[in-house]
């Protein structure tokens, strides 16, 4: 039994997109007693990442599929239909950093780039490359190591936060490459542009 329900949450979360407790147990028809014993079965055995956020426990596959399953589109499908993901757009503000699809992007950019490599469970940590980058787009030097992220409500992936997202979306809005609205929701005006990267896309 706990085998297949092992599969089974594996499988909803295989394209790594973070999801509570109640909502794997929800999209399985299961209770949650099961689930949850399951789940921490899974973290203990390192196939599960379990992280504390905002006040819930979010869990993700610690190894992302490219194929995904039937399973995983059904999670996709859940969380790309609520309608307060719709409602918040493409780009909004999360406290003072870029959230939604385009910050997702620029978090998946770094670290495909090199510039932000996962060290630990949920740590994430600036390479001398990153560093660099950044230092010479926000004209001072980046000496920290450690870098934090939010969990992004929409996409339920990590995006930049902390100071270091609070200054990048503060350059990117001085240099007019993101405008800002009264209602969070944030104008992509031109690809993000951090050397190396460039993110497109437009909102």
């Amino acid at each position: 039994m706990q085998e297949n329900l092992s599969q089974k949450i594996l499988d909803l979360l295989d394209s790594g997109r973070f999801l509570t407790l109640k909502e794997i147990a929800k999209l399985l028809k299961m209770p949650e007693n099961p689930v949850e014993e399951t789940l921490l079965h899974l973290v203990g055995l390192q196939k599960m990442n379990r992280r504390h956020f905002a006040g819930r426990d979010y869990f993700q596959t610690t190894q992302p599929q490219q194929a995904t399953s039937k399973l995983s589109a059904v999670a996709d499908d859940y969380l790309d239909q609520r309608q307060a993901a719709h409602a918040l757009g493409v780009a909004r503000t999360c406290y003072h950093h870029l959230a939604g699809k385009a910050g997702v992007a620029l978090f998946d950019q770094l670290l495909a780039k090199k510039m932000v490599v996962l060290t630990a469970p949920n740590v994430y940590q600036l390479t001398e490359k990153g560093r660099h980058a950044f230092a010479q787009f926000l004209g001072r030097p980046v000496h920290q190591l450690n870098i934090q992220t939010c969990i992004d409500f929409s996409e339920r992936r990590v995006h930049l936060a902390g100071k270091l997202g609070n200054d990048v979306m503060a350059k990117l809005v001085a240099e007019h490459q993101l405008a800002l609205t009264q209602n969070r929701r944030v104008q992509v005006t031109q690809p993000i542009k951090i050397q190396p990267l460039e993110v497109r896309y437009a909102g």
